[in-house]
């Protein structure tokens, strides 16, 4: 039971989030390429994800309710959501700084940034601690997880690859460490590879937290 309310709640705080960063109402439209963004495309995951969670809870029997809360779903939706915080808070925000980039760090205290980096994956690292299956996890599920940021390198790739810039801007990568051309093929794989590592050890340590509170 508390799960299924978990998940609803959460996709509430998610879907106001994405709804208060993407909507802009004084052009009464929504920000172009917002959906390019790793931040953006992972809440929209986790919203879809809760909702369907959440409205599939009435019959715990059912087979997408038990696949949705499957111990191996379920810790790669909260790692695909947890990675956002982490790049956002301790990679993008200092780069930000190191830049002196006032325009890029003026919004971050806004709700709908608030929510997509802070309030969804923080509830959803709580969702899994509290009430989501963690039994039998394996080193194979964190490597299973790594699925998700690829498809999320290959869809960024690809798409920088037609040369349309992102929205308005003039950017054709939606992250400074995926830009192939400034940084060059060595920085670029160094960059990569170190990501993977790193995702690849969170999904460990998710795995080694959930057998200890198993």
């Amino acid at each position: 039971m508390m799960l299924r309310i978990s998940a609803l709640a959460i996709a509430v705080v998610t879907a106001v989030g994405l709804w208060k960063k993407a909507w802009l109402p004084e052009k009464k439209c929504f920000r172009a390429g917002f959906f390019v963004y790793y931040t953006h495309l992972s809440n929209l995951f986790v919203l879809v994800y809760e909702l369907v969670l959440g409205a599939s809870g009435h019959d715990p029997d059912g087979g997408v309710y038990r696949w949705l809360s499957s111990p191996g779903v379920a810790v790669s939706v909260t790692l695909c959501i947890y990675v956002t915080h982490l790049i956002y808070a301790f990679v993008l925000i200092p780069s930000a700084r190191r830049r002196g980039d006032e325009s890029w760090l003026r919004g971050r205290f806004s709700f709908g940034n608030l929510c997509v980096h802070y309030f969804t994956p923080g509830l959803v690292v709580l969702q899994w601690l509290l009430w989501q299956d963690k039994t039998g996890l394996t080193v194979g599920h964190a490597a299973w997880w790594l699925v998700l940021p690829l498809a999320y390198f290959a869809f960024a790739m690809l798409r920088a690859c037609t040369g349309v810039p992102i929205g308005h801007s003039d950017k054709l990568y939606p992250y400074p460490f995926l830009d192939y051309p400034r940084l060059g093929a060595k920085r670029f794989w160094l960059y990569v590879t170190g990501i993977l590592a790193f995702f690849f050890a969170l999904g460990c340590l998710f795995v080694g937290i959930g057998s200890w509170l198993t």
